[in-house]
């Protein structure tokens, strides 16, 4: 954030919908994931006045994988005119990965093979 008296820049990240089904490269399956918007804005006693550098990600509901899509495309879903395929993710940033043991059903951590709980071997 950027003040000079009643003026400034900021950055914004807000969260403009939840997506029901999109297929998650790091999943290998169909999803829920949330559609992010982050840009940065100019302001006059805090009425944004113009926007500009505008990013769309999407969230993964799941493994938290984020991925950046096009403007382009990022505009359609927003407005509800379009859907995500395999294509057009590009993975940025993979948090932490939740692996779950078929077995046991227990939260392992990475870098196990086998599971520290039952000692079922992990996919």
């Amino acid at each position: 954030m950027f003040f000079v008296g009643v003026f400034g820049v900021e950055t914004k990240e807000k969260k403009i919908k939840e997506l029901s089904n999109f297929f998650c490269k790091s999943c290998n399956k169909e999803e829920t994931g949330q559609l992010i918007k982050n840009y940065n804005y100019f302001h006059f006693f805090f009425l944004p006045i113009f926007k500009w550098n505008e990013r769309y990600f999407i969230l993964c509901n799941n493994c938290c994988t984020v991925y950046e899509i096009s403007r382009e495309k990022g505009k359609r879903l927003e407005n509800g005119e379009d859907n995500i395929t395999y294509w057009d993710l590009k993975e940025i940033k993979i948090y932490n990965k939740r692996r779950i043991c078929k077995l046991c059903n227990k939260e392992i951590e990475d870098g196990f093979l086998y599971c520290p709980y039952c000692g079922n071997r992990l996919e």
